[in-house]
């Protein structure tokens, strides 16, 4: 199968050539990679292009696109511009500061082509604290065994929403392009996008598809400073409510109330870390409270 690897690349001038050449030898290649820089102010253009000709005899088999934007937009924006670039049978989105393992590429098309996987999640290690993602323990009664590491998802709506489920952390999803269809991902949101996506496409895929979680640390996550999930705010006001909670937030779905009940503790335990004083603190409880207690009903019905 093809394989076509999404780079959006906004300010990763100290990264992007790591994690290009966590592609370049790749023991089996990406048949295409596109990198879409968001109008970056910093020398990631030109860290990126020096890359690519650095390793150039390591991409002699590779189709490379570089697009340039004209204006910053946001990496949900980026990613719909490669969605619409990608030709290869496969697709995944690769942040400019992560990289992938050695084997990564060629683990996902032996897995995706033997067992028939439609949707195939990675796990993740978070570099430098060498953290391991996901803990498969409070929800491995929910997988069927494959292999020592390879399981499948059966109801993968219901297992999304477990708190220690990782599905759009750090790009760890393959799909087979043909089910993104007209599903896009959100442009003008910075919270909880990707789980967003990820979320809609599993309700999109046909019931027959087969969704599957390799075990195994495919992709090193760099802790960078300034990424969302370590940024601290000023005051309350500034953590927006998820998009998954604004778009289900009627929805009587179970599936859908579970993901806001899971999205809700996240967001929760986010702003207590990165808010900066008690105040600001009691002041996003008050003001959420209710939200906030209505959705950790819905995550308690999740586990009887």
């Amino acid at each position: 199968m093809k394989h076509t690897v999404v780079i959006p690349l906004y300010n990763k001038e100290a990264y992007i050539f790591d994690t290009i050449k966590s592609l370049a030898f790749q023991e089996k290649k990406a048949a295409q990679i596109i990198i879409v820089d968001d109008f970056s102010s910093d020398q990631s253009l030109i860290n990126l292009k020096d890359s690519l000709s650095f390793f150039a005899p390591q991409f002699l088999q590779t189709d490379i696109q570089i697009i340039e934007l004209k204006e910053n937009k946001g990496p949900g924006n980026a990613r719909n511009t490669g969605i619409e670039l990608a030709t290869g049978d496969i697709i995944s989105f690769l942040d400019a500061d992560d990289c992938y393992i050695s084997s990564c590429l060629s683990d996902v098309n032996a897995i995706m082509e033997q067992e028939k996987i439609d949707v195939l999640i990675l796990g993740i290690v978070l570099i430098p604290s060498n953290y391991y993602l996901p803990k498969i323990k409070s929800f491995e009664k929910e997988l069927i065994s494959l292999s020592n590491d390879l399981f499948l998802i059966p109801d993968p709506l219901h297992t999304v929403s477990a708190p220690d489920f990782i599905m759009g952390v750090g790009s760890n999803v393959v799909i087979r392009k043909k089910y993104l269809k007209n599903i896009r991902y959100e442009t003008d949101v910075s919270l909880n996008e990707g789980i967003d996506f990820w979320y809609r496409v599993l309700k999109n895929i046909p019931p027959q598809s087969r969704v599957g979680l390799l075990n195994k640390a495919s992709i090193e996550v760099r802790e960078v400073e300034g990424s969302l999930s370590r940024i601290s705010y000023s005051n309350w006001k500034e953590l927006e409510i998820p998009v998954s909670i604004k778009r289900y937030y009627k929805s009587t779905n179970r599936y859908d109330q579970q993901l806001m009940g899971m999205l809700s503790q996240r967001w929760l335990s986010h702003a207590m870390k990165r808010l900066p004083s008690w105040k600001e603190k009691a002041l996003f409880l008050f003001k959420h409270h209710r939200l906030l207690v209505k959705n950790s009903y819905y995550l308690k019905k999740r586990s009887k």
